[in-house]
Formats: structure tokens, C-alpha cells, sequence
């Protein structure tokens, strides 16, 4: 299964949204000249290479260039380098007008006073918020604060499974709850050569990853009505809903035998993903794992929604993704606006969501090709799961010593239990909320 990709210059074709078409003829700041006007962006790696995605993030750039007058210079930055390059920024003043950022980061930056709200004029400039994805406009808030953070694109968790090896074992429809999806992963975990030894499983995750171990974390505790914080912003990650949570995590493990213990050691998520491809996993969790199927050819997969119980809260993903930011110090913040809402018009949301395997933030971008009227479940799963199953990953300034605490936690679990040891998942989610309070 591959989804169209359309090119930059496919987009010529389209016409720019009312809102970005006014610009041309608009100040950007008082009556400074738009030609006279460099716009700084510090943009996100969305892809495997920084220049694919520069050249990405320049498309934009380009025509916002072409209907304004405005110039804008790019910089794409790795993520392992773009948080600490801000904190530089924030503090020394000299950050760029427009900034992406990970979701998860929207409070503690939101925490720091230095980016411009996305209110009043600085939000009709975008062309208000009602043409949002609300799910995604309300995860880039910060409760009991005047929003800065705009949602640029979106990534929520869907469960991607080998067709060819549910066929083989004769399972014609993924599993929908998780009783279904034990079940499931039981008939697909077996010994294909008949050595003794299992060498195809159920399940296939990168068991000593931080970042996934706490996103799986999260989604199961919120089902089953738990929280990674209280009201007070005090980590609860040992509370009873988020225990059972991570409690049914750890059991596809050590009780349901549906995942290799020796994906305890693994800590990337592409090497999960190269298993479900080699057939030697038949299910993974994942927001995005698409590019990496087309790099391999492998065309063999299908798409489901994250399995939920009947009567439980209906909570298949967090939201993820990048959001946007306006320096509060830019001397250009219309303009950076202006290009803000730019980016987020329906017919770049396309064009963005479709180069980068992420979903729109934009509500009338899926009526644009490549998403309107496709019949492809890939996209209209997500974007099902995005609008009305995700919940927004806890918006407080801790998360990020929140995030690697649970998921390192959890990571022990897996660790202790392969090498013959006791997973004490409460004392260690205890332990964890010690830690962190």
C-alpha cells in the first residue's frame, strides 16, 4: 500500500488561499516595504536528510516569496540539536522570527515569556483558529495561559500490521480490542522452521526506547482514565489507572509471550519496523513508519486503529507532532505571522502533510488532493484517530523530565524481566513519581 506523493511543482497548479493572496499588497510592519523584509525560520528535520527537508520547507518558503515579496531564509535543524539551540536563543535574545518545535515541548518554552501570543490580530493574521483540527489547535494550548504555540502538523499512533502473515495464519481483520489483539498475536507469534525456537512474533516494539515506551505509557493509562500528572502538576505515574496502563504494556511481554524478549535491548524504532518488514514481527505501534516501508519497497502492510476495550475512554493516541512560534523580540512579527498563516492554508498543509507522511492540521486540507476522496485507509484512520481518539500529552513545564522518567521506567521493566528478574512495575513507576516530585 503507498500513498501519491505530489511534487513542489505540481503545486503550481493550485491557487493560494484568500488569506495569504492579501499579503502581497500588505505591510508587514507599519510601513515598512515587504520587499524590504527577510523573515528567519528555523525549521524541524521531517525526513531522513536535513536537505530533503530544506528543500521541503524552501517550497514554502518560495511562494510565500512569489505572493508577498517577503523573503524568508530556512534553516532546518536536527532534533537532537534544536532544543538546546533555542534555550540559547531565548536567553540571549537573538533568536529568528518564526520557529518550529516538538509538541511536547510547548509548555516549558510556553513557560519562558519570549514568544508572541497567537491571539487577537496576531491570529486573524493566520486567519483565526475555527479552520483548525481542534484536537490539534487545543493540544498546542497550554491551560490558564494566552496561547503562543500554533499547530503545524500533526502525528498520532495507528497500529500497522504484516498482511502477509495475517493471511498466512488465515486473520482476515485486525484486532479491535485487546483481548482481540492478544489473541491475534498469540496465532502470529510461532516457530516457522520448526527448530524449537520462535522466530516470528506477535508484536514487534523497540522495548528500550524512552520516548515510545512513555508514549504507550500514556495512551493505555489514559484509557483506562489515568494521568502522567495531577492538577498540582505532581507526577501520578503510579496511580492504579496508570499501573494497569503500563501493566498491560509490559504483560504482551512477560505474560501474553507475544513480543521477543530480546526487543529489550532494542532501542530504535526503525529496527522494529525492519522486523514487521522482514516478517519477523507481525504488528507495531507507530505514528509514521511509511517512508521506511517505501525505502524497502514493502507493500505488504495495512493500517488499524490503536485496539481500545468496550467502556473504556476512547484514547488511541496522544498528539504529536511539530508546532510553531513567533518570537516575542522579532522586529517582523506580522510578517512572521502572515508567513505562519501561510504555512498552515489548506493548500500548504497538503502539500507539507503529503511530502512529510504526517496529517494536516488544517480542517480543509483533507478536501485537497492527495486526501479528498481517495479511499485510503491510511490517511482516513489517522485522521479519525487525530480529530475524535487522541488526547494531548500532559501541557505542564516538567513533561520533559516527565517523558524520559516514565520511559525509562518502563524500559527497566522490560530489561529486568529478560534477564530472568522480577519487572516490579508499580515500585518502579513509585519510584519514578519519587523522582520526579
Amino acid at each position: 500500500m503507498k500513498i501519491p506523493m505530489r511534487t513542489a511543482s505540481a503545486l503550481g497548479a493550485l491557487s493560494v488561499v484568500a488569506i495569504a493572496a492579501g499579503l502581497a499588497g500588505c505591510s508587514s510592519s507599519g510601513s515598512e516595504n515587504p520587499e524590504d523584509i527577510t523573515l528567519t525560520w528555523w525549521a524541524t528535520q521531517q525526513s531522513a536528510s536535513i536537505e530533503t527537508s530544506q528543500a521541503v520547507w524552501e517550497a514554502v518558503a518560495g511562494r510565500f516569496t512569489d505572493e508577498t515579496g517577503i523573503d524568508v531564509e530556512v534553516e532546518v535543524i536536527p532534533w537532537a540539536d534544536l532544543y538546546n539551540k533555542i534555550l540559547g536563543a531565548v536567553s540571549s535574545g537573538s533568536g529568528p522570527d518564526l520557529l518550529n518545535i516538538g509538541t511536547t515541548w510547548t509548555s516549558s518554552l510556553q513557560d519562558t515569556g519570549a514568544f508572541a501570543p497567537a491571539s487577537g490580530e496576531n491570529l486573524d493574521a493566520m486567519g483565526g483558529s475555527d479552520r483548525f483540527v481542534q484536537s490539534a489547535w487545543e493540544a498546542a494550548h497550554v491551560p490558564d495561559t494566552e496561547q503562543t504555540a500554533v499547530p503545524l502538523m500533526s502525528a498520532v499512533y495507528s497500529l500497522y500490521y504484516n498482511t502477509a502473515l495475517f493471511e498466512a495464519a488465515g486473520i482476515t481483520e485486525p484486532p479491535a480490542t485487546w483481548d482481540e489483539f492478544v489473541e491475534v498475536g498469540k496465532q502470529l507469534t510461532v516457530d516457522t522452521d520448526g527448530d524449537g525456537q520462535i522466530d516470528q512474533w506477535g508484536l514487534t516494539m523497540p522495548a528500550a526506547a524512552t520516548t515510545q515506551n512513555s508514549h504507550m505509557a500514556f495512551i493505555l493509562g489514559q484509557q483506562e482514565g489515568g494521568s502522567f500528572v495531577d492538577e498540582d502538576g505532581n507526577a501520578t505515574l503510579s496511580s492504579p489507572a496508570q499501573v494497569e496502563g503500563v501493566t498491560r504494556y509490559v504483560d504482551f511481554m512477560t505474560t501474553d509471550k507475544i513480543w521477543s524478549p530480546s526487543n529489550a535491548e532494542t532501542n530504535l524504532i526503525a529496527d522494529a519496523v525492519d522486523q514487521l518488514i522482514d516478517g519477523t514481527g507481525a504488528m507495531i505501534f507507530h505514528t509514521n513508519p511509511l517512508a521506511q516501508f517505501a525505502s524497502r519497497d514493502f507493500t505488504d502492510w495495512a493500517i488499524a486503529p490503536v485496539p481500545v476495550d468496550e467502556g473504556a475512554e476512547e484514547v488511541r493516541s496522544l498528539v504529536g507532532g511539530t508546532n510553531a512560534l513567533v518570537f516575542e523580540d522579532s522586529p517582523h512579527k506580522e510578517a512572521a505571522f502572515q508567513l505562519l498563516g501561510f504555512i498552515t492554508s489548506p493548500e500548504e498543509q497538503a502539500f507539507i502533510a503529503n511530502e512529510f507522511s504526517v496529517l494536516p492540521v488544517v480542517t480543509e486540507a483533507y478536501d485537497l488532493e492527495p486526501y479528498a476522496g481517495n479511499g485510503d485507509d491510511t490517511i482516513a484512520v489517522r485522521q479519525e484517530t487525530l480529530a475524535d481518539a487522541s488526547a494531548p500529552f500532559p501541557l505542564v513545564p516538567n513533561i520533559g523530565e516527565i517523558e524520559p522518567a516514565v520511559g525509562n521506567a518502563v524500559r527497566e521493566m522490560f530489561q529486568a524481566f529478560a534477564t530472568g528478574g522480577d519487572p516490579d512495575i508499580e515500585g518502579r513507576l513509585q519510584a519514578a513519581d519519587a523522582q520526579l516530585n
